[in-house]
């Protein structure tokens, strides 16, 4: 027979070329990024625990009638649910559109709901000045969003101050 390597032989060096390699890459891996991949990993599993439990949250929403608003998304979407159920044992289950598409809107509501409440305690904790300069730093901030534009109109086309605050409106509120 030939002069090649049995088959234990080739498992060996294998081996050896494997650990070789782990070795090197332990030796190269910094404390930090051990530490790193670690709290990650742990804030992953934490957040997936929450997540899970069902726990319901306070997210911090002081103003009622927020609290209302969440309520009555989350009961249209309870109903929504409801109308499609079909009262036979053999009903088809939603489709998977179906159910993106509550879940969805349904998260759509609540970070709207949980921004305005952000929104509305760091604006009661804010003195008359801090509003104002708030206010100015917005309007400068449109200002330059319009002038970039303005410059680069053939890659925005013609648009007008109201065009800029009706897009901002959008994502503001």
């Amino acid at each position: 027979m030939g002069g090649g390597y049995t088959n234990s032989q080739t498992w060996e060096i294998i081996f050896q070329a494997w650990w070789e390699s782990l070795e090197v890459s332990w030796n190269n891996t910094s404390f930090i990024f051990l530490a790193s991949v670690a709290l990650s990993m742990a804030l992953v599993v934490a957040s997936w625990m929450t997540w899970s439990s069902g726990d319901d949250l306070d997210l911090g929403h002081e103003d009622e009638s927020e609290r209302t608003k969440l309520q009555d998304v989350q009961e249209v979407n309870s109903d929504q649910e409801s109308e499609h159920e079909e009262p036979d044992e053999g009903k088809e289950e939603k489709s998977v559109e179906e159910v993106y598409g509550l879940n969805h809107q349904l998260t759509g509501e609540v970070k709207k709901v949980e921004r305005r409440a952000l929104e509305r305690t760091v604006e009661s904790q804010m003195t008359d000045e801090q509003r104002q300069a708030e206010r100015e730093a917005q309007t400068e901030q449109l200002a330059a969003i319009f002038k970039m534009m303005q410059d680069q109109e053939d890659k925005f086309g013609q648009t007008t101050i109201d065009d800029i605050k009706d897009q901002m409106k959008l994502y503001c509120g």
